[in-house]
């Protein structure tokens, strides 16, 4: 039986038609009474049809993403029985991150060559570490993903690693130089969700972020192989549609600017700024759901935080289960079977539209102030961040955020106390210099509720 004859006999119906009958059946006047405005400004209607459906060129990602394990280097010993373990239990990616030199960097990857894994390290913009990298990686057979971002390290720490003039010269530099199938710089966006920021702002941050990077080299070059981290949320659809976004301005702003088409490849992590220390079982349930949102949204690698990062040291049951999260997706659920899944949703296509539209927008106004550097200069990103995350806090504070376990159906009897190896602290950041700070919603709440365990 074709497609056409399961149809037969089925009269097309039009958007106004479903309308009605939709508003008939629920025993109202209209159905844009249904109607919500998200957090963006977004208007989200009850009903999307094809009649007014919007098409879109979103650029195709790879098919099978990879599973991701995130990993803080201390040592190459220690690192080693963990990059084992991930490797052995699934993992087809390891994301390096800590206080490592560029020697033990490459020393840890060569141990694993065999291992087919694809490395994400974070790399600082020293000279000597680039030299370092790029004199060993011809000799590296593994994928190499380097995350060089001297950005990202003002918006983070406050201000450079030298000072600005002497960091991008290093970048310039590096950027010259292209690296076989590897990328040679990352864009981290997920900096700017873990602070508060909403989606358009992340989308508008991290395009113009990229954008400092396009300036530093002429269109005669090719364009560098670009990573953006990005953090996913618990706002399903949305975040789906955030990733599509993505894909799609890296494509708008090369083209606006006269560049090749150069894929970017786009690595996930689960967010911390819902994660919770009580009821902590919880943190699998969310992190789920953003390891869902980010395959269907086209992301190449997706990194799962153990659900007890917040409060334990890395262990090797957090680790696996977190790795075996992504696991049961790609190889039960079949997350990674179609290429491109959301293709065609009118809901999904309509969000991914709106985003895209007003990030640009956004993006447009910091250019025309200078760009994006200027812009942490000034404050500007630092106060739109924290004005978002303040209005976040205030919803949570409401409850018109819930986390089940905290502002909501908390258990009395709960003593997480002596259970805790670590709190994460904001530490390292510049007093003079703005920095964009991470925060948790749940952090004020659980760090007063401690404070009465041990009373």
């Amino acid at each position: 039986m074709s497609e056409k004859d399961l149809f037969v006999g089925f009269e097309k119906i039009n958007s106004a038609e479903w309308r009605y009958q939709i508003a008939k059946d629920l025993n109202i006047q209209n159905i844009d009474e249904l109607k919500w405005t998200s957090a963006e400004g977004i208007d989200v209607g009850p009903i999307y049809h094809i009649d007014e459906a919007i098409r879109l060129n979103i650029p195709k990602s790879q098919n099978d993403w990879n599973v991701g394990e995130y990993l803080h280097f201390t040592n190459v010993s220690d690192a080693s029985k963990f990059v084992s373990n991930a490797a052995k239990g699934g993992a087809d990616s390891i994301y390096l991150d800590g206080d490592y030199s560029a020697e033990e960097a490459i020393q840890l990857i060569r141990k694993f060559e065999k291992s087919n894994l694809n490395w994400h390290v974070k790399v600082s913009c020293r000279a000597e570490d680039l030299k370092t990298i790029k004199k060993s990686s011809t000799a590296i057979q593994s994928k190499l993903n380097l995350h060089v971002d001297p950005i990202g390290h003002r918006a983070r720490i406050g201000d450079w690693l030298i000072d600005q003039d002497t960091d991008l010269n290093v970048m310039r530099s590096h950027l010259q130089g292209q690296l076989l199938n590897q990328s040679q710089v990352s864009i981290d966006m997920s900096l700017y969700q873990n602070a508060g920021a909403n989606i358009i702002q992340q989308l508008a941050f991290g395009l113009s972020h990229a954008n400092e990077y396009l300036n530093l080299i002429s269109t005669s070059n090719q364009v560098p192989l670009v990573t953006f981290k990005t953090a996913v949320g618990s706002n399903y659809f949305f975040e789906i549609a955030k990733l599509r976004a993505l894909r799609w301005l890296w494509q708008s702003l090369l083209s606006g600017i006269g560049f090749d088409d150069t894929p970017c490849h786009i690595l996930t992590t689960t967010t911390e700024r819902n994660k919770t220390i009580y009821s902590y079982n919880n943190n699998l349930l969310r992190s789920t759901t953003e390891c869902m949102s980010a395959a269907l949204g086209g992301a190449d690698t997706i990194v799962n935080m153990p659900y007890d990062n917040q409060y334990h040291n890395p262990n090797d049951f957090g680790q696996r289960i977190a790795r075996n999260q992504l696991l049961i997706l790609k190889h039960e659920s079949f997350f990674q079977a179609v290429q491109n899944p959301t293709d065609g949703t009118y809901y999904i296509d309509y969000l991914t539209h709106s985003l895209a539209n007003q990030a640009l927008e956004l993006f447009k106004s910091i250019e025309a102030k200078g760009g994006f550097i200027e812009a942490l200069k000034s404050g500007v990103v630092q106060a739109s961040i924290k004005n978002s995350a303040t209005k976040e806090q205030e919803a949570f504070d409401q409850k018109d955020i819930i986390l089940l376990g905290v502002n909501a159906y908390k258990s009395e009897e709960e003593k997480m106390s002596p259970t805790i190896d670590k709190l994460k602290l904001d530490v390292n950041q510049n007093k003079v210099f703005k920095a964009i700070i991470p925060s948790r919603l749940a952090d004020e709440i659980e760090k007063e509720r401690m404070k009465r365990e041990k009373a």
